[in-house]
């Protein structure tokens, strides 16, 4: 027979007791030339055997499949596996006679033999990975309670393997205060930080930069002022603090945007809402002589349009036409908002009577059976009759059922129409908002109602607004409610 050698070990601490990949190999060689066994292949595999998908196994089974090979050396069976994906093919191809032998430092399991002590064998390596887990979780768990960290500590920090502690890394420490200090300012991003850092003399262990994401894992992190998250639950830890728990939260309400915004020395309104339509970079902007000036970014090298500046007024005018086109006439508006309201009203008063209906239909079931119950307890009807009425009233009760869960799927309640005529409203008065009002109002007048505009030549080639207001646009604006209304109401056509 032609042999597989095959030895496994997982870095999970389900292997602790388990031989070193070379300890399985020297003694597994000793096997096969104690019993003059041929070894074709050796696979030596650091992988965990709690699910199906190891590279080297599979390959191992495809040898086994071609005929390259029909039997296995191995350590113990959970070796092979601790699934029972894996476990159950071994068992199949065992059985069939595509593996020969499987033999183990303390068995040997054959073709012809019962499947019960193999199956048995993979049922209890899988259980103990399983129950493993469970007293992983649940002693990390305990851990946590007592104020312990079950994993390696974070950059800042260092295990004392003597005490089973977390101490300070002195080398290190200083840098990580001085990260939540520069991002607490507001004044810094994670990428400055980075930078300020190294120029500082902070490295990774491989003489490396500390990058920006390093940084953002530090800032995010509240085991720095003494707590400890696992599992969206909090800790209180026995470790020494780095900071203090008001400069933590300091920094995520810099990082949520709540404090200390980055400082602006200029504030433009239109920026960030324009791109060149020419090459699709983005439009900044400049102050010159105390007013705003609008040009493409030329990001990509190769734009015409980056020598068109345009001034801030000049863009007013662009954009005011633009927010006309979803403009409604406020009359129409109102007369819309009430012909729902009443529409409205009219379906749920509709809904509610079919409703009312179909569970008094319901209760007079209820009372059908329980007369007919009544009679036949009675001795003034047969059993026979009574079995079809019962029938009859069952389904009439199954069919009012499907009914009413009908009927209260299709029933909504009224639509909250104030806030759809609002929508309306603010788009019919937008232009003017636009052209009445400073700065900051414009800018919030356009990051409500757009997403971008797109600049050629020095005029508008495409505008995109927000929802609903992209479907505002394109709906028809002229014309009196007799007109926009046509084909919609009867009741409202000319005479």
């Amino acid at each position: 027979m032609k042999y597989i050698l095959y030895c496994r070990k997982s870095m999970d601490s389900e292997d602790r007791q388990v031989l070193s990949l070379d300890s399985q190999e020297h003694e597994l060689i000793t096997i096969a030339e104690k019993n003059s066994l041929k070894i074709v292949k050796t696979f030596k595999e650091s992988c965990t055997a709690k699910d199906s998908g190891r590279p080297l196994f599979n390959e191992m089974v495809t040898m086994l499949q071609s005929g390259k090979a029909d039997a296995i050396l191995c350590w113990k069976l959970d070796r092979l596996a601790r699934n029972f994906l894996d476990g159950g093919l071994i068992m199949d191809m065992l059985q069939k006679g595509i593996i020969k032998e499987i033999r183990t430092y303390e068995s040997t399991h054959l073709p012809n033999e019962s499947a019960f002590i193999m199956a048995m064998q993979f049922g209890m390596a899988n259980q103990f990975s399983r129950d493993l887990s469970v007293n992983v979780k649940r002693g990390n768990r305990a851990k946590l309670e007592k104020g312990g960290w079950p994993n390696h500590p974070p950059f800042g920090y260092l295990n004392d393997k003597a005490n089973k502690t977390i101490v300070i890394d002195e080398s290190r420490s200083k840098y990580t205060i001085k990260a939540f200090e520069l991002y607490a300012t507001g004044s810094h991003s994670f990428q400055e930080i980075s930078d300020i850092l190294y120029s500082e003399g902070l490295r990774t262990n491989s003489g490396k930069k500390v990058y920006r994401a390093t940084i953002h894992r530090i800032v995010t992190n509240p085991f720095y002022c003494g707590l400890m998250l696992r599992d969206g639950k909090y800790y209180p830890g026995n470790h020494q603090p780095l900071i203090s728990k008001d400069l933590f939260d300091q920094a995520q309400q810099v990082l949520q945007g709540k404090l200390h915004p980055r400082p602006k020395t200029h504030f433009f309104p239109l920026r960030g809402f324009l791109k060149c339509e020419n090459c699709g970079c983005a439009l900044t902007a400049c102050l010159k002589k105390g007013h705003q000036y609008y040009y493409c970014t030329n990001g990509k090298g190769n734009c015409s349009e980056h020598q068109k500046y345009m001034r801030e007024n000049y863009l007013y005018d662009m954009v005011a036409p633009i927010l006309q086109t979803i403009k409604y006439d406020e009359e129409i508006i109102e007369i819309m908002y009430q012909a729902a309201k009443e529409k409205t009203e009219l379906k749920d008063t509709y809904a509610e009577s079919v409703l009312t209906t179909l569970q008094s239909r319901l209760e007079s079931c209820k009372t059908k059976e329980s007369r007919l119950l009544d009679t036949f307890l009675a001795d003034q009807i047969s059993k026979d009759i009574y079995d079809a009425k019962i029938l009859e009233i069952h389904n009439e009760r199954v069919s009012l059922d499907q009914q009413l869960k009908d009927a209260r799927s299709k029933s909504t309640p009224a639509l909250t129409l104030e806030p759809i005529k609002n929508v309306f409203l603010e788009a019919s008065r937008a232009m003017k908002d636009f052209t009445d009002a400073d700065d900051e109002r414009k800018r919030k007048v356009i990051e409500k109602l757009l997403w971008n505009l797109s600049i050629k030549n020095r005029t508008v080639a495409q505008q995109s607004f927000k929802s609903p207001y992209s479907i505002l646009a394109k709906s028809p604006k002229t014309g009196d409610i007799l007109t926009l209304c046509a084909g919609k109401d009867s009741n409202l056509r000319r005479p």
